[in-house]
């Protein structure tokens, strides 16, 4: 009997490869085939590529129809027997209810006799099974995501547990050996004690009475000391608090104070900045510093020692870039910023830093990665480095100040 070839088919190319053959084998068909494939090439347009090779009576085609009959080999051996198309319908429905959809689907495209309603009908099954399979692997993948998401949630909450499982225990046991420390502790007291009741015993039955007096008086004087003692520590524990009260007091006194003197720094560097601002918008006839080039004499030249050159300001706040560099341009040099890595990238601060003759970074406004690139970069070149005690107008002038103390 003479099996109807997969070419031959007008509208079943694209279920045969896709129900009878994974991603994995057609992959392994293209290589045994040497076709030349993308190697980005999806997993659907691979699938197009052999729906489309397996429509044309060539080479291709021939290996895939060889390679699925030697697969579905023991399907096509059994319904190849079959004839008409009542009892192809009866195979075909006792593979399906068994779940050899791709075995038996392969058989019945072979079938010389298989009818067009017949295979219709077969390809209607396997096209709606298709869409069940997705849905219920959609299905499978979401509660497999909720149940994953669930896992990690308990996984977190065991760990938790077991941390504080593991504490607990660890207090439990320093707690028990504490207790056994004290109760070693007590077993020797009672031992010493009874030891000094027995020795006690002994010294009555053998000494005088007027022994026993005499010791009991000298226990009575030390008995005195001891409360002389404690009522002195009792003075001595009030005096400790009252200085322990007095600290405090002076504490918040000078709390109060800095927060007063942080209040005056703030206050001056408005008016440092007003002043900055007034004279930026003063106009032409306005004298800046005496010269920006050398001077034959630079101990008697009235320019600033900073003048000519280049400061990099590393970090600070950005709402006063522009007072910044007023103030660097009060003292004779140009002032460079970055911005420490926020907006500006770190390759730009390694350009600016070889440009720069000196470097400021104020340490409560810069991050730790331009703080450790200005430590590298300006050890070997040993340029100054200052890092300012803040980022305000007041400790910059402190820094440039000390810059032109050195220069």
């Amino acid at each position: 009997m003479i099996k109807r070839n997969i070419w031959e088919h007008t509208d079943y190319h694209c279920p045969i490869v896709g129900t009878c053959l994974s991603t994995g084998e057609l992959r392994k068909l293209a290589a045994k085939m040497r076709l030349e494939l993308p190697e980005a090439l999806s997993d659907y347009e691979l699938h197009g590529c052999f729906v489309g090779l397996a429509k044309r009576p060539e080479r291709p085609a021939r290996i895939l129809q060889k390679y699925l009959d030697r697969k579905y080999a023991r399907q096509l051996k059994r319904i190849s027997k079959a004839s008409g198309d009542e009892e192809l319908w009866r195979l075909w429905t006792e593979y399906a209810d068994a779940g050899d959809i791709p075995g038996a689907f392969w058989a019945m495209m072979r079938h010389p006799e298989a009818s067009e309603a017949v295979l219709n009908q077969i390809y209607g099954e396997v096209h709606m099974l298709s869409h069940l399979v997705g849905a219920s692997t959609r299905a499978e993948l979401r509660r497999l995501a909720e149940s994953e998401a669930r896992v990690e949630v308990l996984t977190e909450a065991l760990a938790r547990r077991k941390v504080t499982l593991r504490e607990a225990v660890g207090v439990w046991k320093r707690r028990t050996l504490a207790l056994e420390r004290e109760v070693s502790d007590e077993r020797a007291k009672r031992a010493q004690v009874e030891r000094e009741r027995v020795s006690l015993r002994e010294i009555i039955e053998s000494r005088a009475v007027s022994e026993l007096e005499g010791q009991l008086d000298a226990l009575r004087g030390q008995l005195g000391r001891q409360a002389d003692q404690l009522v002195q520590a009792e003075i001595d524990s009030r005096r400790k608090s009252g200085i322990i009260e007095t600290c405090y007091r002076e504490e918040k006194t000078l709390r109060g104070a800095l927060a007063a003197s942080e209040r005056e720094v703030a206050a001056l560097e408005l008016t440092l900045l007003d002043s900055m601002s007034a004279v930026a918008g003063c106009d032409a006839d306005c004298q800046g510093p005496a010269c920006a080039v050398s001077c034959a004499d630079p101990a008697a030249c009235p320019c600033p020692r900073l003048s000519g050159k280049r400061v990099l300001y590393v970090g600070g706040r950005s709402g006063l870039k522009g007072q910044y560099r007023q103030l660097g341009a009060r003292f004779g040099c140009e002032l460079l910023h970055h911005d420490g890595g926020v907006e500006q990238s770190p390759h730009r601060l390694q350009q600016m830093l070889a440009s720069a003759d000196a470097v400021v970074c104020p340490v409560d406004c810069v991050s730790h990665d331009a703080c450790s690139t200005v430590k590298r970069l300006c050890r070997n070149p040993m340029k100054p480095v200052l890092f300012a005690r803040s980022s305000g107008l007041s400790s910059l002038a402190a820094s440039l100040a000390e810059l032109e103390r050195v220069c």
